[in-house]
């Protein structure tokens, strides 16, 4: 009786009769505007006359077909927003420049011309060019993209048990230091690698500023140190931290084991008089037959030097690979995780050996899968453990390496002066394996619209 209807939105009541918004849903604040503000509307319009029901038709027709306007109004621009998000999502994939935006809509206004009819040509210019797809448009659209691919990023590694950390450190076309953290883990369906930081270093890169950096950002987004899997080692200091994230995982550890090998192999072939793997050397007259033996030997050393601290079990690696065949491996596997019961492995590791259901499912799902998502993670929880802190490693130091090659695509000599935080926005974009939701973010309270 006192005339309002219910926003959809805040589902608060706004007045037919002024269309002024009510705070508060109660009878009582109803009444009390109503009875101040339009005192004379029941004199005007007696209560039960065919002039207030025709007024107060009027009225809510008037509303509705406002709220309607209102809404198609924000629906347009809601789907140009996305459009714009989309867009600079694919530029910033295909590592191109902010201005490229502004191209890309002459170039889709140049074509709708040439391939539609003048019925509905009209119609698509015009939504086209609705588009925001200027250069500081494309820079927020990037932002916005950037902050919400590292909030879904930062979301899943805090749920996840165990990651790997890869850094390396060089300098962008500017000459100005950068830091890299690539990570690796398991996000409950997929291991994934990702960028989770571009840290720009003031001064010089000593490894004591490394380790504080790193401690600093994990610090800053709530990351827990202790669920990070690196093999130290007995390194107390960061001085290797670029040595200590060259992890081996499964078949790049059987590589190098076989390459030793053939290291061996190759310097007892050596000796005079064999030569059976080096034909080329065989046709040659040049004594140089110690100095490669010198060279062989120390390529051998230092293999040994930068490995040492990184070797698996070969048990394990093939308990990994196969947990249906091999011996007995808990005390090896004790020594790699501290935090492992060794005898609960030992049990658990007899019952998936005598378990049907699982060799069947593992026949058919793979080494990967059948850890992740056949064996149960509380029945086993201690073997999956184990398998998580292997399969999680990084096989090498090149994510990160190929990472710098990415930045130097980005910023170019015609790019200098570009920000180290947008600079880290447009390789976080180039590089993430994560999609955002574009609708979602269009229609978020990072854009306001304006309806006219």
């Amino acid at each position: 009786s006192f005339y309002f209807e219910k926003m959809n939105s805040e589902n608060r009541p706004v007045c037919l009769l002024c269309t002024e918004c009510i705070s508060v849903c109660k009878e009582y604040n109803l009444r009390r505007h109503f009875k101040t503000t339009h005192a004379n509307f029941d004199t005007t319009f007696p209560l039960g006359s065919d002039a207030r029901r025709h007024k107060i038709c009027g009225l809510t027709s008037c509303y509705e077909q406002r709220r309607r306007t209102l809404f198609r109004a924000c629906t347009e621009q809601e789907r140009a927003m996305s459009a714009s998000l989309r867009v600079a999502w694919i530029l910033g994939k295909k590592k191109r420049e902010f201005t490229d935006a502004e191209t890309v809509k002459e170039c889709m206004l140049a074509s709708i011309e040439e391939v539609t009819d003048e019925k509905t040509q009209n119609s698509l210019i015009d939504s086209i060019k609705k588009i925001p797809l200027s250069d500081t448009s494309t820079i927020r659209r990037k932002e916005t993209l950037a902050l919400d691919i590292c909030e879904t990023l930062l979301d899943k590694l805090r749920k996840a048990e165990l990651m790997s950390l890869a850094v390396d450190e060089s300098t962008d076309n500017s000459n100005l230091a950068q830091l890299c953290l690539y990570v690796r883990f398991f996000d409950g369906e997929f291991f994934r690698e990702d960028q989770l930081g571009l840290i720009h270093l003031v001064g010089q890169a000593t490894g004591e500023v490394l380790f504080n950096t790193i401690v600093t950002f994990f610090g800053e987004n709530q990351l827990d140190l202790e669920r990070i899997n690196m093999l130290v080692g007995g390194c107390e200091t960061m001085d290797c931290v670029i040595a200590i994230i060259n992890f081996i995982r499964c078949t790049s550890s059987l590589q190098l084991n076989a390459f030793k090998r053939k290291l061996t192999l190759f310097s007892a072939d050596l000796c005079p008089g064999k030569i059976l793997h080096f034909p080329t050397l065989r046709k040659s007259d040049l004594q140089i037959t110690d100095v490669m033996t010198r060279f062989i030997d120390a390529l051998k050393n230092t293999f040994a030097t930068r490995f040492d601290h990184f070797s698996i079990p070969t048990e394990v690696m093939r308990f990994v690979n196969d947990p249906f065949c091999g011996g007995e491996f808990s005390s090896k596997a004790k020594e790699l995780v501290m935090s492992l019961n060794e005898a609960s492995l030992q049990l658990k590791l007899i019952d998936i050996r005598s378990s049907e259901d699982l060799q069947q499912s593992f026949q058919l799902a793979g080494s990967e899968k059948f850890w992740t998502h056949e064996v149960s993670h509380e029945k086993f929880s201690h073997s999956r453990s184990l398998v998580l802190f292997i399969l999680t490693m990084f096989g090498s130091t090149y994510t990160c390496k190929s990472l710098f090659s990415h930045m130097k695509a980005i910023k170019t000599n015609n790019r200098e002066s570009l920000s180290a935080q947008h600079l880290h926005h447009c390789m976080r974009i180039a590089l993430t394996t994560y999609t955002p939701d574009f609708t979602a973010l269009a229609k978020s309270k990072k854009f306001s619209f304006v309806c006219t």
